[in-house]
């Protein structure tokens, strides 16, 4: 049986406070593999302005290259509609395959608003980060759901853009590769 811990979102851009984060949980829930899902049409982010899913496609690709146990999935962006969690999870399934739903506590905390949430529990086992202040407000979780707490990384991809947008340097924020990419295309501007 293979672990695979599923981390979606619209990563744009995808930065090193995901990749640790990543990487944590990888360890510390002894996952074979984590799988980055850049979702196309968030549903909980309707209305706000994201990257085309090709650029977000290829910044997740570039960020993740150098780790052998990351990989990504475009599920998400070659299916119409929302993406919801839900239809990924089934869609990823599998009798040889174990999967584990990686959520931040913000996430979490309004988790009872996603498109069929109670199914999703069934299809994945959850895992909830929880970063610095985030930590006291989760103690009271669910048996079924896993805690993990982590150090606060305070970074954001709001953050980033708007550094770009400023002209200020993004290096140390984001990989090498995607820090380029952003430049070479010109997002963010």
């Amino acid at each position: 049986m293979k672990r695979i811990g599923i981390f979606g979102g619209t990563f744009d851009p995808p930065h090193l406070g995901h990749l640790i984060a990543a990487e944590k949980v990888r360890e510390a829930c002894v996952l074979d593999e984590v799988l980055f899902v850049p979702a196309a049409l968030p549903p909980h982010k309707a209305g706000q302005s994201i990257s085309e899913s090709y650029h977000r496609l290829a910044m997740t690709e570039l960020a993740t290259q150098d780790n052998a146990s990351f990989d990504v999935s475009d599920i998400e962006l070659v299916r119409s509609g929302p993406s919801y969690t839900f239809d990924t999870l089934l869609a990823l399934r599998s009798p040889m395959k174990v999967l584990s739903l990686i959520i931040g506590y913000d996430n979490f905390a309004t988790f009872d608003t996603w498109h069929r949430y109670k199914e999703i529990a069934q299809l994945a086992t959850l895992i909830v980060v929880a970063r610095g202040p985030d930590r006291d407000d989760a103690a009271d979780l669910p048996e079924n759901v896993k805690l993990l707490e982590l150090p606060l990384i305070d970074i954001s991809s709001t953050e980033i853009r708007a550094r770009v947008r400023e002209g200020k340097s993004v290096r140390y924020l984001v990989p090498e590769p995607v820090r380029e990419y952003i430049e070479r295309e010109g997002l963010y501007r």
